[in-house]
């Protein structure tokens, strides 16, 4: 797919079947991950729905940008050449990203505007994927035509995320949701010309084991700042312990068997399937699964702040909608990935996304600890399940 160009420092080298992820690939990742929990804080300055909602758009643009530079990383190497470059420029846009996004939808107070700073730099991190791409692909007939088919989406998605910062508010809001909607609806689209290649599987798969771990490493670290100087309030203290019992619970459903499953599963596929098995298991499938562990940080922090003022009152809405919604998120997800990449399913994760429905429910009779722990007790042992059984046997 990719001239196999060595010779000069400069040049494009393609991704091999025994390529690994590389420590600049994790710098990157890093970075991403940054920028995703700089979404806790833009909850967390003025809880609600709004902000909410607001923090759910950009993750969904963030982690579309992200996959972007997964697929071009299964066609070349991310760190050789004149790629490492342009990828240096994309970090430094999303790093920029994670500074500005609590601040996403204030007016501001002289300058450019947060929307519009935003606004420029995902254009940025997405001229450096269409810049690297068009230049690796244009040699190669098949994966040019699907850029140039791609390039209509993408431009209409950024003349919306540019009218969005511009009219602010509920315009912002809008035409950034429509925004994402084109992107991936052309994306999705253009990807059925199977210009792609997934040129290591073990690659594309450890890409996003690893940055769902980085995200988890990153729960904690936001669980630990959250706590700040509660640590003599057992309440509190109790409310971070369950919030670490949940992220190593959710460690285990994923890690203890699926994510090698899976790996091994998209290796032995046929080339002529590996890209859409890709597409629809990982690039797809892992979003719920990494939106969860997101959401589950914000709704620990939120407790948190619950606990610290009044700890036997319950938690308030937008606490319970994150911790409830982010655990339902990754079960659910984890059940999607599985049976994309299996085509298997765990009931164990089904009923505990219904027991944990049922416990937001009851919220408003619980203290803000107690739901903590009913839903913490709920994802440990649908986690203990899930991650010790075999694929090809139903539990």
């Amino acid at each position: 797919m990719v001239a196999r160009t060595r010779g000069h420092p400069a040049a494009a080298v393609p991704t091999r079947a025994e390529d690994r992820t590389t420590p600049f690939e994790i710098f990157f990742d890093l970075v991403f991950v940054f920028a995703l929990t700089r979404d806790l804080a833009l909850v967390e300055a003025a809880p609600g729905t709004d902000s909410l909602g607001r923090a759910v758009v950009l993750l969904l643009m963030l982690w579309w940008s992200w996959c972007a530079f997964i697929w071009l990383g299964n066609q070349v190497r991310l760190d050789r050449g004149f790629v490492r470059v342009g990828m240096l420029v994309a970090m430094t846009a999303l790093f920029v990203i994670g500074l500005v996004i609590p601040e996403a939808w204030s007016p501001g107070t002289g300058g450019i505007a947060p929307a519009v700073v935003l606004a420029i730099s995902f254009s940025v991190v997405r001229a450096c994927y269409v810049a690297l791409l068009a230049i690796i692909a244009w040699p190669h007939p098949r994966l040019r035509t699907q850029v140039l088919l791609d390039l209509v989406p993408q431009s209409l998605s950024v003349a919306l995320l540019f009218a969005g910062a511009l009219l602010g508010g509920g315009w912002q809001t809008a035409l950034w949701v429509t925004a994402f909607v084109v992107d991936f609806a052309g994306g999705r689209s253009a990807s059925r010309y199977r210009g792609w290649r997934v040129g290591s599987a073990r690659h594309f798969a450890e890409r996003h084991d690893l940055v769902l771990i980085i995200a988890l490493g990153e729960t904690v670290l936001a669980t630990g700042a959250a706590l700040d100087t509660w640590t003599s309030d057992p309440a509190a203290l109790g409310v971070a312990l369950l919030g670490f019992l949940m992220t190593v619970s959710l460690w285990w459903a994923f890690f203890g068997r699926l994510s090698g499953d899976a790996a091994q599963a998209l290796a032995s596929t046929a080339r002529s399937r590996r890209s859409v098995l890709a597409r629809d298991g990982y690039t797809f499938g892992h979003l719920p699964i990494v939106a969860g562990v997101v959401l589950v940080a914000l709704g620990v922090a939120l407790l948190l702040d619950d606990v610290a003022q009044a700890a036997d009152a319950p938690a308030d809405g937008i606490a319970v909608a994150a911790l409830a919604g982010g655990a339902v998120s990754f079960l659910i997800g984890l059940e999607v990935f599985r049976w994309v990449l299996l085509g298997t399913w765990r009931s164990a994760s089904v009923v505990a996304s219904v027991a944990v429905v049922a416990a937001a429910v009851a919220s408003p009779w619980l203290p803000a600890w107690a739901l903590a722990a009913a839903i913490a007790a709920i994802v440990t042992v649908a986690a203990t399940l899930v991650g010790r059984t075999s694929p090809h046997r139903a539990w």
